[in-house]
């Protein structure tokens, strides 16, 4: 079998924090619009052809608390959530409608870093405690899942950010 997947993205972030007696706050929020592509090409009769091809608005927001602060580092611990939107474009062969019809994802999250700031460049690499996925049609949709649940069935996630402050 041959799979080949891309994925790019594009974000805008807004970041901006404040101090307080009992530390430093801020709010991260950022609109990232992603192209995902995905191809299996099968060497057998035995599997179909599979291209898809989706294009989402991925909006997200986390309040971040500073652990500790100097001129170019920084650790975080944060809460917050990011949301896979409505698919622009789909285009997909051999999928099933059911799951292509969860367009709407909203995924909670818990996450703690590290940020390097090298003048405008920053780098910064996290662990991100990931609830499980809402999928949702309509906001009133919430209403349907049970926190509980959500708490037992986790991710745990790490990732790796690079920037550019303006």
């Amino acid at each position: 079998i041959d799979f080949e997947s891309r994925n790019y993205q594009l974000s805008l972030s807004i970041f901006r924090g404040r101090k307080f007696k009992i530390g430093t706050f801020a709010i991260n929020t950022t609109l990232s619009y992603s192209i995902k592509n995905v191809k299996n090409i099968p060497h057998n009769a035995l599997s179909d052809n599979y291209n898809s091809i989706q294009n989402n608005f991925i909006p997200q927001i986390e309040i971040w608390y500073f652990l500790f602060q100097n001129q170019n580092i920084f650790i975080y611990t944060s809460i917050g959530s990011y949301a896979i939107m409505q698919d622009l474009t789909l285009s997909q062969k051999g999928i099933d409608n059911e799951v292509a019809s969860k367009y709407n994802q909203l995924t909670p999250f818990f996450r703690g870093g590290v940020q390097l700031n090298y003048g405008r460049l920053f780098i910064n690499p996290y662990i991100s405690f990931d609830l499980d996925e809402m999928y949702f049609d309509s906001f009133s949709d919430f209403r349907n899942y049970n926190l509980s649940e959500q708490l037992k069935n986790y991710t745990i996630r790490s990732g790796l950010e690079f920037g550019i402050m303006f």
